[in-house]
């Protein structure tokens, strides 16, 4: 086990090392530009990537407010497990993200999708739904050249094909953000 964890420990400090700043920065300001203008943000994933979508918005709908900070509306729809099979049993679970943003996006809004692969199909048609409202969106995924990069504004590719890797930089992304923005709060209210 010992030999594995280095190995596991060195995959994943070099797909941190190789993350874009200025697109990791590019993500902390579409965020910050919905908490300031009022616009929602959507976070989906699938499988471990709903559960880190599910963290982002623990994290941002709850960790980084301070007394008078500006809230933001932050939410995943994968945390709705009755809608979510109602609607893959009656329609497709290609549509368990698509289905819930017509009833929700509005133009401005922003969907941050959590992916390793990049090719999961409601992800996918969710963002093709966005672009088509005029909704802001970014994918955060693993390096497999997946299609939902090709139908995003913004994209941070992960070095990695490692599922474990991927999702734990998504959390480190989700923590370094919160804490950052956490931190902000904390200085404006002085």
């Amino acid at each position: 086990m010992e030999d594995y964890f280095n190995c596991y420990r060195a995959q994943l400090k070099e797909a941190l090392d190789s993350l874009d700043g200025s697109v990791l920065n590019a993500v902390y300001h579409a965020m910050e530009k919905a908490r300031q203008t009022g616009k929602q943000i959507f976070v989906l994933g699938n499988g471990g990537s709903a559960a880190a979508a599910s963290h982002w918005v623990c994290d941002f709908g709850k960790g980084i407010n301070t007394q008078a900070s500006r809230r933001m509306r932050i939410y995943s729809l994968a945390d709705s497990m009755s809608l979510e099979t109602a609607i893959g049993n009656d329609f497709s679970y290609d549509d368990v993200f698509l289905e819930p943003l017509k009833n929700y996006l509005n133009p401005g809004d922003l969907i941050i999708s959590l992916s390793v692969s990049g090719n999961s199909r409601n992800l996918i048609r969710a963002h093709e739904y966005a672009r088509t409202i005029g909704a802001y969106t970014a994918a955060i995924i693993g390096d497999y050249d997946g299609k939902l990069a090709s139908c995003s504004d913004l994209v941070l590719t992960i070095a990695s094909r490692n599922y474990g890797v991927v999702e734990d930089i998504h959390l480190t992304i989700d923590h370094a953000i919160s804490q950052y923005m956490k931190k902000q709060n904390e200085q404006t209210a002085v």
